[in-house]
């Protein structure tokens, strides 16, 4: 089985009255969904990249991309 990775659901302008449904809709699919944004369209979670092609899929989706991370550096240490 792969290894969930986060991920960043951006919802289209036309689905913002519905997503909350949408967001049922996504965890149906396999989404792992832990929060709804309503106000900027977002819908943030984790799920298998196999499945990240079947949600982009669903009407209402705009993308589906993994989130991006950073890692600061131990305190003493110098950035690079």
């Amino acid at each position: 089985m792969s290894e969930k990775k986060p991920i960043i659901v951006t919802v289209a302008d036309d689905a913002l009255k519905n997503i909350h449904e949408l967001a049922t809709k996504l965890a149906a699919k396999g989404m792992h969904v832990d929060r709804i944004l309503p106000i900027t369209g977002i819908i943030s979670g984790s799920c298998t990249s196999t499945k990240m092609g079947e949600l982009e899929n669903i009407d209402g989706v705009m993308s589906v991309e993994e989130e991006a991370s950073a890692e600061l550096p131990p305190p003493g240490q110098s950035p690079q």
